[in-house]
């Protein structure tokens, strides 16, 4: 992402106000849903669902520390011990075995509509602007504002997103993302919450590609497990992770 400087440079170029102090507040609530601990681990599991179906499932494993380090380690299945690495603007996939680690995208599947950037760290405070519509709109029977973001960076893979905020809790029930192009490409919808440490974290979320094959599937994460944890800085090197 782009530094702070940057972002503000280009703020300042395009004319798009800052985000209200209060909208503010709600965008930090939100990515304490998904980023309550500076350092954690949680135990998560990938469905793919298709027409009401479940097919084929991945339960892994994901170390955080901070903004932009991340280890997501494989547990069972065809996929064990198999491990994504993401430091900073890198990231690794690391095969039991193999000697080298291979670098990949945030682009690449975890499992059907979910990559591995849905894994990795999102902040909508941070990283968009946000302008709050005046009407409401309902989402699976709940009345929520609608916010209308805006990337900071013009390198953002999705430059325009909605948010739909649950009016009476705060809580994030629906997010749309778009391409450059105008496009509609993804619909996540945030479907449970639980607690943990007395903090509001999301318990399930479902990922729908609207583009190609993947539109007729539904990829249904779940966080069974969610501990904040103190994480050795060794683990986040290539090296440090093929002997966790």
């Amino acid at each position: 992402m782009s530094s702070f400087l940057l972002a503000g440079s280009l703020l300042l170029a395009t004319g798009v106000s800052a985000t209200p102090p209060e909208v503010q507040k709600w965008l930090e609530g939100v990515d304490a849903t998904r980023n309550a601990f500076a350092e954690a681990v949680v135990s998560a599991r990938a469905s793919h669902v298709t027409n009401g179906k479940e097919g084929g499932t991945a339960d892994f494993d994901v170390y955080i520390k901070g903004r932009d380090r991340s280890l997501l380690v494989f547990r069972g299945g065809k996929n064990s011990g198999r491990k994504i690495l993401t430091s900073g603007a890198k990231m690794w996939l690391i095969v039991p075995g193999a000697r080298h680690p291979l670098p990949i995208t945030p682009n690449q599947r975890l499992l059907g509509g979910a990559s591995f950037g849905d894994v990795a760290q999102l902040r909508f405070a941070e990283d968009f602007t946000a302008v709050l519509r005046d009407e409401t709109e309902t989402v699976a029977g709940r009345e929520c504002r609608v916010l209308d973001l805006t990337a900071k960076s013009a390198r953002s893979s999705y430059p325009r997103v909605t948010l739909w905020l649950d009016k009476e809790e705060r809580l994030p029930r629906q997010v749309l993302f778009f391409l450059p192009s105008g496009k509609a490409a993804r619909r996540v919808n945030f479907t449970k919450f639980d607690k943990s440490k007395g903090k509001a974290v999301v318990a399930e979320m479902e990922i729908r590609e609207l583009l190609g094959r993947e539109s007729t599937a539904v990829t249904r994460i779940e966080y069974r497990d969610y501990r904040p944890a103190r994480l050795d800085d060794a683990i986040f090197t290539p090296e440090g992770a093929k002997g966790l």
